[in-house]
């Protein structure tokens, strides 16, 4: 009898079983007493709702072009390095090729962040679309270097992490406020200006940092907590989202991520003005669960229960969805 593939839950609960039997437990769990923004993310998302609309009936095309790249659904991989996983021993030497192989076997993005070029250059190699995020290192030439690597290798796209900025946050410590450092908007500017890719500014959580990022010339804005390890109390991304969609959505493509975990709540961020929604901690945990089969099976999930609430919200595709399919809870949401 042929096994039935995982659901979404399924696929998530399997991951962290391995990493039980791994020996390893889940750093930021999301009842976590720090990590305040991704908390809020998770109830703020799951207070929003769907209007529905049965009659008239579409059959919704998931299918997107996101920074030049033809996507089956407005997904990406959202930056992962090895470096952060490999000390846990979790992932294994091959574990961000392995999510890159999945990732473009379901037709997404995929995002690699500090690291050496053997990962990058393994998962362009597989055919994956890669956007290489670089680091804000104090090292100016350092930053030059990565950039010229990701234009030589193919990428699609390049961006830095302006939360960054000021160290990396692991629990309530900063670490990497040596290897990385504030950059001024000049120094920004003419990164981008030199740059032959579209370049995105990953961190933007106001509309100030959205204006300064068109200002410099970036082609896109991610609205992203980075997960754990910005800074906490910081606004979360679904909050933050629908103001800079707003004033910025005709100007700059916008990506969301942080906590994002089915495809309803993709469908929420596009509806809040999102052009693609990025998945992290998910990934690791498809990876887990069943390798690069498990990460293109997870994808494929997520993809098909898009397609199915896009249905019965009346979305013929995602450039259709709007804010009025979503009616918030006057509990939470307000």
């Amino acid at each position: 009898m042929k096994e039935t593939p995982l659901s979404i839950s399924e696929i998530y609960e399997k991951g962290k079983e391995n990493l039980k039997k791994k020996g390893a437990a889940w750093k930021y769990p999301p009842d976590s007493e720090i990590n305040a923004p991704v908390r809020m993310n998770r109830k703020y998302l799951d207070s929003l709702f769907f209007e529905p609309r049965f009659f008239d009936p579409v059959k919704p095309d998931t299918s997107c072009r996101i920074l030049g790249v033809d996507l089956k659904a407005p997904l990406f991989c959202s930056p992962l390095s090895q470096t952060d996983y490999m000390g846990d021993g979790y992932m294994g030497g091959s574990g961000l090729v392995e999510i890159a192989r999945g990732v473009h076997q379901a037709g997404a993005l995929m995002m690699l962040g500090i690291g050496g070029s053997s990962e990058l250059q393994k998962s362009i190699d597989l055919g994956a679309k890669v956007v290489k995020m670089i680091k804000p290192y104090q090292t100016t030439d350092l930053i030059y270097k990565k950039l010229r690597e990701a234009e030589e290798r193919d990428c699609v796209a390049v961006g830095m992490d302006i939360d960054h900025f000021y160290g990396r946050l692991v629990g309530d410590k900063v670490d990497r406020d040596g290897l990385f450092g504030p950059q001024s908007t000049d120094e920004i500017r003419q990164v981008i200006s030199e740059s032959k890719l579209p370049f995105i500014i990953k961190g933007v959580l106001s509309k100030i940092d959205a204006e300064k990022a068109y200002q410099l010339g970036a082609s896109a804005i991610m609205v992203s907590n980075h997960g754990p390890s910005s800074f906490d109390f910081t606004i979360p991304s679904m909050m933050a989202l629908p103001g800079i969609s707003e004033s910025y959505g005709k100007k700059l493509t916008i990506l969301v991520d942080t906590g994002f975990k089915t495809g309803n709540d993709v469908l929420k961020a596009l509806a809040f003005g999102a052009d693609g929604v990025g998945f992290a901690s998910s990934m690791i945990l498809a990876l887990l669960a069943d390798g690069a089969a498990g990460v293109e099976l997870l994808i494929d999930r997520i993809t098909a229960e898009l397609r199915r609430t896009m249905a019965a919200t009346g979305c013929a595709n995602t450039s259709t969805v709007d804010r009025s399919i979503i009616v918030p809870s006057p509990f939470i949401a307000g």
